[in-house]
């Protein structure tokens, strides 16, 4: 069993799965961009460790663990809203969809056509993705939580005050 610290840039599928090599590293989350694009704290980071293996003697499998711990706007109050992540996955990869018939359900199954190659910050990503919830908020009613003294009380004006200050009899005037 082969053991590396970080993960390559390309994981080759096959290559890796035959050897059973052991993966583990870690990630700026900025250097991922769909994720940063999301978080407050692109400078923490993000822990991986992948398992390469063969499945049934031909199917490529990859069991993994991801520790993030990833500050969200919360939907509500768009204040920070810190989620904290183990994300653990079995993913299989076939050829064509009619391989996956013979595995075990608890794969999640990739279709990857003739490629054998899989960008590292990509298959991370969308497993990072798929855990954080659609629209993060609090546990509480965040949207109650509104501090006194930021509460101004603004004084609209009407558009039509102006249409005050005109006098009528200014109408009616004969030049």
């Amino acid at each position: 069993m082969e053991t590396t610290k970080q993960l390559p840039k390309t994981i080759k599928l096959f290559k890796f799965a035959r050897k059973e090599a052991s993966l583990h590293g870690n990630y700026r989350i900025g250097a991922m961009p769909r994720i940063s694009e999301i978080a407050r704290n692109t400078e923490d980071r993000i822990k991986v460790d992948l398992s390469f293996y063969l499945e049934n003697d031909k199917t490529p499998c990859i069991k993994g663990i991801i520790n993030a711990n990833i500050i969200l706007d919360c939907q509500r109050c768009l204040e920070a809203f810190p989620v904290d992540l183990k994300v653990n996955f079995n993913l299989a990869f076939v050829k064509y969809e009619d391989q996956a018939e013979g595995l075990d359900s608890s794969f999640e199954v990739y279709v990857i056509g003739e490629e054998e190659d899989l960008d590292s910050i990509d298959l991370i990503t969308d497993e990072i993705l798929l855990s954080i919830p659609m629209a993060p908020s609090h546990d509480f009613d965040c949207s109650l939580k509104i501090d006194e003294e930021e509460i101004v009380e603004e004084i609209r004006k009407n558009p039509f005050d102006i249409l005050k200050n005109i006098k009528m009899a200014d109408f009616g005037k004969e030049k």
